[in-house]
């Protein structure tokens, strides 16, 4: 079962993302790469009772999210105009990041989508970056 999810990702990427509401999620179309980085920090609680010493408050992260940048070839495909539709008009859209390993995947019904940037290679293929941010509550699920 795991080798048949690996193959059924873009590629041989270990992340993806995929748009749409919760179970029906479409994958978008030509993804060569991406990245998927947790957006959040440790609330820092130093002070002088412990001596100065650079304390965090543990079991608790500020500004917690997470961020998917990924890289697709440029098609014109309904879930790519999708995208370009939320970056010009600063709509959010649902959508899933998941891993090929394990299956462990992050949801969120707002993802806020920031930061395209096209090339047009010359003779080549042209390609779209975007930026994935979610925007207040999200769904973590472990890998199996």
């Amino acid at each position: 079962i795991q080798q048949q999810r690996i193959n059924t990702m873009a590629g041989s990427n270990d992340y993806v993302i995929k748009l749409g509401a919760s179970g029906s999620e479409a994958l978008v179309a030509g993804q060569l790469e991406g990245t998927r980085t947790d957006i959040g920090a440790p609330v820092e609680i130093t002070n002088k009772a412990n001596g100065g010493n650079v304390t965090y408050f543990d079991g608790f992260v500020a500004g917690q999210g997470v961020s998917f940048a990924g890289t697709f070839t440029l098609t014109q495909e309904t879930v790519q105009d999708t995208i370009k539709a939320a970056i010009n008009s600063g709509t959010q859209i649902a959508g899933v990041v998941e891993s090929s390993v394990g299956g462990e995947k992050w949801q969120c019904d707002t993802w806020a989508v920031t930061g395209r940037s096209d090339s047009a290679a010359v003779n080549g293929v042209s390609q779209m970056s975007v930026t994935f941010n979610t925007s207040g509550a999200f769904t973590y699920t472990a890998p199996s």
